[in-house]
């Protein structure tokens, strides 16, 4: 007697339900590699960032002269750009906002150097983007609540390292605000950004932070400590 050729129903079922198995498993093994490589490009950008940010920090720390003590109001210059703060004004307070501002002495190695008042502060991505010009705005996604830290500075006066309370800033055309970090994690109560220390040390902490489609990378987590540094400049006296 001859066989029947072909799959019966219940093969031709069976063979759906395995290929529907398989294909689910390479779906969610594509999607788990997807993600995973997401995650491992952000914690790589946010690494660059924090690297960045806090060795620049560290080195203009180093070399401060005088330091603007914990709740001293600081006035940037007006026109500016990517100077005023969320109350859109350019006054600025040591340790109420996320700001520090402090005075590096001119160079010894350079014969036209000049004292500079350095400041730092965040911003939040919309405010960045509502002060700059158009080619300097950055990508600003629903979603992406980090901020960004700004680097001003300004040529003040050699009296500036004895007396930086008294420093009149130089004309707006010889000052500059600049983008320095563009993923900075919103500080807390319990972890200012910046802290003057009574003995004009600076400290700072940093978490840096990014969206990824539905998930947030922060560095370093949470349950780790920030990056943070104590330092008092080499020419405070």
């Amino acid at each position: 007697m001859n066989s029947t050729a072909g799959l019966t129903l219940i093969e031709i079922l069976i063979a759906l339900a395995l290929s529907l198995l398989v294909l689910g498993a390479a779906y969610a093994l594509t999607t788990n590699t997807a993600q995973a490589n997401a995650v491992l490009t952000t914690r790589s950008q946010l690494t660059n960032e924090a690297t960045v940010a806090s060795s620049l920090l560290s080195a203009r720390l180093r070399e401060a002269c005088a330091v603007f003590p914990q709740n001293t109001a600081v006035t940037l210059p007006v026109d500016v750009a990517g100077t005023s703060n969320a109350a859109n004004t350019t006054i600025w307070r040591v340790g109420t906002d996320p700001f520090v501002a402090f005075v590096v002495p001119a160079s010894t190695a350079v014969s036209d150097s000049t004292p500079m008042m350095y400041a730092y502060y965040l911003l939040s991505r919309a405010q960045y983007n509502e002060q700059m010009p158009a080619t300097q705005k950055i990508v600003a996604h629903s979603t992406e609540t980090s901020q960004v830290l700004m680097e001003f500075e300004v040529p003040v006066t050699a009296a500036a390292c004895t007396a930086p309370l008294t420093v009149a800033l130089a004309p707006a055309a010889n000052a500059q605000a600049l983008l320095l970090a563009e993923y900075v994690r919103t500080p807390t109560t319990t972890e200012p950004l910046f802290t003057s220390e009574s003995d004009q040390a600076v400290t700072y902490r940093l978490r840096f932070q990014k969206a990824s489609g539905s998930s947030v990378t922060v560095l370093p987590v949470l349950s780790q400590n920030p990056i943070r540094a104590a330092i008092v400049g080499r020419n405070i006296r």
